[in-house]
């Protein structure tokens, strides 16, 4: 007969499995030599007069080496997944300090100096309407084009207010509107904004990019990188 501390000692495969998912994965190799120390008594300590069958010890040690497989299998993944995201984050390190096309209209206007956008428009447009607010929201300059072709359509600012007078340097936004089949449409506009950082956003899994704005970008939505 097995003694009560010999007995206190043993782990069944389920008891064994729900330790090692609440384990500290900092003791992992204690935990296994721990395993094979109470496989071992669990032998030694059987019933003679009520052995387990051999299948019995087959079948729990398969689910013992199963788990530790696994566990290889998740340790390993966390390794690659690491490396991928250092390489990741040193190759958006190259990004800072450049400028990338983006959504949102927003970019940085030096003074005097012309800003490009773009919007893409599926079915064309009897006018085009493009807006330039200042970092306040207050309306900088409007200018209305006429009829536009299905496609992308640039849109140009040439850094003049609504005064005919040079708009001072800052951030801006750039929005733009259209009118199809008398019915007034908004567009997103896409403008080249520079990078001021990098961050990973670990909801995601993925690399964002702080432009000027202060907002983040997904660096899969950036459609395009300049200098």
């Amino acid at each position: 007969m097995s003694s009560p501390i010999a007995a206190a000692s043993i782990l069944t495969s389920s008891q064994y499995e729900e330790e090692q998912l609440t384990r500290d994965t900092s003791q992992d190799d204690m935990g296994r030599d721990s395993f094979l120390l109470l496989f071992t008594t669990q032998l030694n300590n059987q019933d003679p007069l009520s052995p387990m069958d051999n299948e019995a010890f087959v079948a729990q040690l398969a689910q013992f080496s199963t788990l530790e497989a696994n566990y290889s299998i998740r340790d390993s993944m966390d390794t690659m997944v690491g490396g991928m995201r250092q390489d990741q984050m040193l190759a958006g390190a190259n990004l800072v300090g450049k400028s990338v096309a983006v959504e949102g209209g927003y970019f940085h206007a030096e003074e005097g100096a012309v800003t490009s956008g773009s919007i893409d428009l599926d079915k064309g447009a009897e006018s085009v309407i493009m807006s330039i607010f200042n970092g306040a929201g207050d309306l900088v300059f409007r200018e209305t084009t006429g009829a536009r072709l299905p496609g992308t359509v640039d849109l140009n600012w040439s850094g003049m207010n609504l005064k005919g007078e040079v708009a001072p340097a800052g951030e801006y936004v750039m929005s733009a509107s259209y009118i199809m089949n008398g019915k007034l449409e908004t567009a997103p506009v896409t403008t080249l904004a520079k990078v001021k950082s990098v961050n990973w956003d670990p909801a995601a899994q993925e690399m964002a990019l702080e432009i000027g704005n202060g907002s983040l970008v997904s660096l899969s939505d950036v459609k395009r990188i300049s200098i």
